[in-house]
């Protein structure tokens, strides 16, 4: 590592201790040549990352390090070890300059997209995606919805989607990601995925062909085969063995302009099992409701679920 991006790890991790920032001599040092701002400017992005920042959380917690004047010098002995440093942590800095691309669906419509590496994304409705195509990774962002990938195939840049549950990373392959529920579940139609939950110290599990598994609350669930040929939500059908009233709604939220509420969380936790068309939402709940003895009622908000 250069002496510049020695310093430079130095002096991020005294500004990011309040109580030993020098803001004049820190100018100093910087103005005293380009490279200085260019190398810290490198760290500083990189010492943002909330996973980065974590590890060095928990890095300084193991040390034990006394406040004083050698914490920042530990600190900064923690940016390197945690991969802070520019050389480290450059791909994920780099990923992070580069502005996204959003792609986002209506209820009710759905969409197809290629991304500038050749990867195939289809979008359910009500789906949000922030797209980053780095030159070293490629990261996307599911805010919200469903969407499946057909990954392009690139050893040297690795394909990770990512979501508040967890997190899967793959090479190249086909693969369905879905939230909700407060959950993020993954099921691989090709190739193999590796699903991670959310927090540093979880296992992780990988899937191959025809396997199915989700991520909540920091923990992963079994993995469990499913129907490769059954049909799926792209062509308007979901099949499933048992799924909470709550769970299918959250699902036709995203397929019908009208927005579908339940009223009585109770409801919501019943188990519901079949196979649903789900390109007409309000004729499915109409349905349901007369198997399983609930009311849906109009109003000028959408359509409401009650005992």
């Amino acid at each position: 590592m250069s002496r510049a991006r020695q310093q430079a790890a130095l002096w991020a991790a005294r500004r990011l201790d309040a109580a030993d920032r020098d803001d004049a001599a820190f100018e100093t040092w910087k103005s005293a040549d380009p490279t200085h701002a260019q190398a810290f400017d490198q760290v500083w992005r990189a010492s943002q990352d909330p996973a980065l920042a974590e590890a060095m959380r928990l890095s300084e917690q193991r040390r034990g390090v006394a406040r004083g004047v050698g914490r920042w010098v530990a600190l900064a002995g923690g940016i390197v070890a945690c991969g802070l440093a520019a050389f480290a942590v450059w791909p994920q800095a780099q990923l992070m300059t580069v502005t996204p691309v959003v792609l986002q669906t209506a209820p009710g419509q759905q969409r197809v997209a290629t991304l500038a590496d050749g990867t195939r994304v289809t979008l359910d409705g009500a789906t949000r995606l922030d797209v980053r195509l780095g030159t070293r990774r490629r990261q996307v962002e599911l805010v919200r919805g469903e969407a499946f990938f057909d990954v392009a195939h690139d050893t040297g840049r690795p394909f990770t989607v990512k979501a508040p549950e967890g997190s899967a990373r793959v090479l190249g392959t086909a693969f369905d990601l879905e939230r909700g529920d407060g959950r993020l579940e993954l099921s691989v139609r090709r190739g193999r995925v590796r699903l991670a939950p959310t927090g540093l110290i979880h296992r992780t599990a990988e899937l191959t062909m025809g396997q199915r598994a989700f991520a909540k609350e920091g923990r992963l669930s079994a993995v469990r085969a499913f129907d490769l040929h059954a049909d799926d939500w792209r062509s308007g059908w979901l099949e499933t063995d048992g799924v909470t009233l709550a769970r299918l709604v959250e699902r036709l939220n995203r397929a019908s302009a009208t927005p579908i509420k339940i009223a009585d969380p109770s409801l919501g936790r019943q188990r519901v099992v079949g196979r649903f068309r789900l390109d007409e939402p309000q004729a499915l709940v109409r349905n349901l409701a007369l198997m399983h003895g609930f009311t849906v009622r109009q109003t000028p908000d959408g359509l409401v679920l009650s005992r």
